[in-house]
């Protein structure tokens, strides 16, 4: 029984995958953009270190590698946001859905994370290596660096998922909650080190951002990757990481529950 539910929730990540190999113009266009940004925080970049050696414990080089993963993380992350959740919501489709004999968040989650791996595989990999050949990335120090950057990562698209999830739930109570989750975007993507690197923040704000979970979409892994963190210091990390994604998946099916008792109510 339990394997014929794997095999479910598989097919549908599949089914996704599938779906979003469709939008093959719109993910070249979209590798266009990430490079355009890319140069652009290069450029940036190069002007700040301008006479300086290091700033904040990275060298040009690593902010450089820096920037690259950054931009080729950002649609698996969905930095931008996935509102299909919310429109289901506003659309009235949501009661049908939950009336499918599948868990509803498993199904959602399948349904994230096979876009997520799409964009993986045709957007972060395509964008890494456009990138290492423009301009050179530092390399990680061992085969277990780039182990524990894919775990990160994983992790990442999880919390992300997880996040969404509550964000776009909002539209079950309020009649327009295209507000609340653009304002989750801004979050995640200020948060987690997208628009700039969370070393480069002061002390207080920095710490204040390393206490989130949304530096496990950016700033966690690629300090993974570039062997900047030591091995307690790693642990901690990903340890905090495994607890936020734990407690944000918890809140996600608290809301769901009280999604379904309120259908149930009205009768839906």
């Amino acid at each position: 029984m339990r394997r014929l539910c794997l095999e479910v929730y598989w097919r549908v990540a599949v089914k996704s995958f599938q779906k979003s190999l469709t939008y093959r113009a719109a993910n070249l266009a979209g590798i266009a953009t990430n490079m355009f940004f890319g140069v652009i925080y290069i450029l940036i970049y190069q002007a700040l270190y301008a006479g300086r050696g290091e700033v904040a414990g990275f060298t040009l080089a690593d902010t450089i590698t820096y920037a690259i993963i950054a931009q080729s993380l950002l649609s698996a992350m969905s930095a931008f946001g996935n509102n299909d959740l919310s429109i289901a919501v506003a659309k009235g489709t949501i009661a049908v859905d939950l009336s499918r004999p599948v868990d509803f968040y498993l199904y959602w989650a399948a349904v994230d994370l096979g876009r997520a791996a799409y964009y993986v595989l045709f957007r972060s990999i395509p964008v890494y290596l456009l990138g290492a050949l423009a301009f050179g990335v530092i390399l990680p120090p061992s085969l277990i660096y780039w182990l524990l950057f894919a775990l990160a990562v994983a992790f990442g698209a999880v919390i992300s998922f997880a996040f969404r999830f509550i964000t776009n739930s909002l539209a079950f109570w309020t009649s327009d909650a295209r507000g609340a989750v653009q304002l989750a975007n801004m979050l995640i993507l200020f948060f987690s080190g997208f628009i700039v690197p969370l070393r480069f923040l002061p002390p207080g704000l920095r710490a204040f951002t390393e206490a989130l979970p949304f530096r496990g979409l950016a700033q966690l892994p690629i300090d993974v990757y570039l062997g900047k963190l030591s091995a307690a210091q790693m642990a901690a990390a990903l340890a905090q990481q495994a607890a936020w994604l734990v407690a944000l998946v918890l809140l996600g099916r608290w809301f769901l529950a009280r999604m379904v008792r309120r259908i149930a109510l009205a009768g839906g």
